[in-house]
């Protein structure tokens, strides 16, 4: 190869290189990532749904949270069985701040023993209906509420 040729290649390679080099565009943080933050705890109220009571820690804000599941039946499922429900979660915290989600999916019972004390475990899909926070209404993502031996309880909500 002749000189003027070596180079345009060695420039050529370089200019390959640091193009491809370029560092990826990172994904926007999630504007809902909430996560019970300690233990909560739920009662079964007369209609037969859940009532739940705590605190998460997170993105929007830290705050309390009571939420409300409940079986498309009216009563949650035996160990095994599972069945779709709906919840809905109100969260509020300091300076006013509040959000309300809607969430719909699908309530299984579990077999709690002395190692695994949940009783029951929803998962499902949410979506922001009110809040105080600029851009969180109509944000949707993955929500989980289980319930536990004792009327423990616990929440995650991530935007996805």
């Amino acid at each position: 190869m002749r000189a003027p040729t070596k180079t345009l290649v060695l420039i050529g390679g370089a200019l390959l290189a640091a193009v491809t080099a370029l560092p990826a565009e990172a994904a926007p943080p999630p504007r809902i990532d909430l996560r019970g933050d300690g233990i909560g705890s739920f009662v079964i109220d007369d209609a037969g749904s859940a009532r739940l009571t705590g605190h998460v820690t997170g993105t929007p804000f830290d705050g309390t949270y009571t939420a409300v599941l409940a079986a498309d039946d009216g009563t949650l499922p035996e160990p095994g069985a599972c069945e779709p429900a709906t919840a809905a979660v109100d969260v509020s915290g300091a300076k006013h701040r509040h959000l309300q989600l809607a969430a719909s999916g699908e309530v299984c019972g579990t077999w709690p023993d002395a190692t695994y004390v949940v009783t029951h475990d929803f998962v499902g899909r949410y979506e922001v209906t009110d809040g105080s926070v600029r851009k969180t209404r109509g944000t949707d993502g993955w929500i989980s509420l289980v319930l536990a031996t004792e009327g423990r309880a616990n929440i995650e909500a991530i935007d996805t």
